[in-house]
């Protein structure tokens, strides 16, 4: 793939849990492998590990409301979480595209597509992927201007495509 970063986000501290080190993780993958205890990860301050990048290992790991609390070897209080909230977990691209199956797509490559309701109409195109305390939630840009957010699940994500997330929004939706 011509282009492909060399790292790819696996995960983003949300915050610190607790005093003893642990961090709250908003997961980019759904490969529960890669956050099971004894995993290598590493540490960015960018979804594409530039600018440094520390290994860190996975000393513990739970769910924890939709996301994931990590003990990381790095992490030995809370003042050393705190100083990483925003940053990434990252994994080679290489790897991560020889796990992906046929179906399955990374959220950065969503960036840019054309959003399109299910009869073609384009509402705009895909500025970014928010976490929330739900699902990760699409923005994207209107046609005309102003951004909107849609969460990304199958009752409102109808298809992902090479070129356009194609959306069915519920009713009253788009009057908002």
């Amino acid at each position: 793939m011509a282009g492909a970063p060399e790292h790819l986000a696996v995960g983003r501290i949300v915050s610190p849990h607790g005093l003893r080190g642990e961090a709250l993780v908003f997961l980019l993958s759904e490969e529960e492998s890669r956050f099971a205890e004894g995993a290598r990860l590493h540490l960015s301050p960018t979804p594409e590990g530039e600018g440094g990048m520390v290994e860190v290992t996975i000393e513990a790991s739970r769910p924890h409301k939709g996301k994931r609390i990590l003990k990381l070897d790095r992490f030995a209080d809370r003042t050393m979480v705190e100083r990483r909230v925003g940053w990434y977990l990252v994994v080679p691209y290489e790897a991560a595209e020889a796990e992906r199956a046929d179906d399955e797509f990374f959220l950065h490559a969503l960036m840019g597509r054309d959003v399109r309701t299910a009869d073609g109409r384009l509402l705009g195109q895909v500025t970014d992927i928010l976490d929330s305390d739900g699902p990760p939630l699409l923005e994207f840009g209107q046609v005309g201007g102003g951004r909107r957010l849609l969460p990304f699940v199958k009752e409102f994500v109808a298809e992902v495509t090479d070129q356009a997330v194609v959306v069915t929004p519920p009713d009253g939706w788009e009057e908002i």
